[in-house]
């Protein structure tokens, strides 16, 4: 995860935020409770304790190097009250008596978000909200949130540097919603919204499959299936891009 920018002298004075955890930030609802997963420093509860937009948060990481940095970074900001840290795999690590409102699970790539949120179904009984930010395979995670009943309520895209994120709040409805295969692929929200940052994100895209799908035709020896799959992906692309 990308570090942020602050400054320390007895404590934690300023924290500058990226402009991902800044929208990470931004769409998190006041609430009681929040479990960071992942935490790297516990920049974003240590800022949402600050700003009272929560009382207090969990600071979860899966190995004790991570978890000792969290742990000064929140000694640092006098908020070892309101904040707590664990060593665990995951949302494991959670139970129903932390009354946990939302988890926040950043700064990983897709399927490995999707493997902590099948191996933390349990947990996810009594946690009624998620913040996901995959660094990659977006619709691997939106494909676990359609198969497993959780309905996709907000989506932003930002962009940093050269990365381009997309941000997924998700929540358990008494009427899921159900996405379809395009709504998977490129995002219900971000779909709606069309702003410039997905527009550009998808044209590179669109690029990057012609060039693919060029060189698998010009192979020595043809692979059909990996044609095929590059052929459909330009079309799916194409056929969002049309809309604009």
């Amino acid at each position: 995860m990308p570090q942020l920018l602050f400054t320390i002298h007895r404590e934690i004075e300023t924290l500058k935020l990226s402009p991902r955890l800044q929208t990470i930030i931004e769409m998190v609802p006041p609430i009681n409770c929040l479990a960071d997963i992942g935490s790297d420093h516990a920049y974003v509860p240590i800022y949402l304790v600050q700003q009272q937009q929560i009382q207090r948060a969990i600071a979860s990481e899966v190995s004790v190097g991570p978890r000792n940095i969290s742990q000064k970074d929140i000694a640092a900001a006098h908020l070892q009250k309101q904040i707590t840290t664990r060593l665990a795999d995951g949302l494991t690590g959670l139970t129903a008596s932390d009354r946990v409102d939302l988890a926040v699970i950043a700064g990983m790539g897709g399927q490995l978000i999707a493997q902590i949120l099948e191996q933390g179904q349990q947990q996810l009984e009594y946690i009624p909200q998620l913040i996901l930010e995959p660094n990659n395979d977006e619709a691997c995670v939106r494909s676990w949130l359609n198969n497993h009943n959780w309905s996709i309520v907000q989506e932003n895209i930002v962009q940093e540097g050269r990365h381009i994120y997309e941000i997924i709040h998700a929540q358990k409805l008494a009427i899921p919603i159900t996405l379809t295969e395009q709504q998977i692929m490129f995002g219900p929200q971000l779909l709606q919204k069309r702003d410039p940052i997905f527009i550009h994100k998808w044209q590179e895209q669109l690029r990057r499959a012609e060039f693919m799908a060029n060189n698998l035709q010009n192979a020595r020896q043809p692979q059909p299936q990996k044609i095929a799959a590059a052929k459909l992906r330009i079309k799916q692309i194409k056929e969002v891009l049309n809309y604009a």
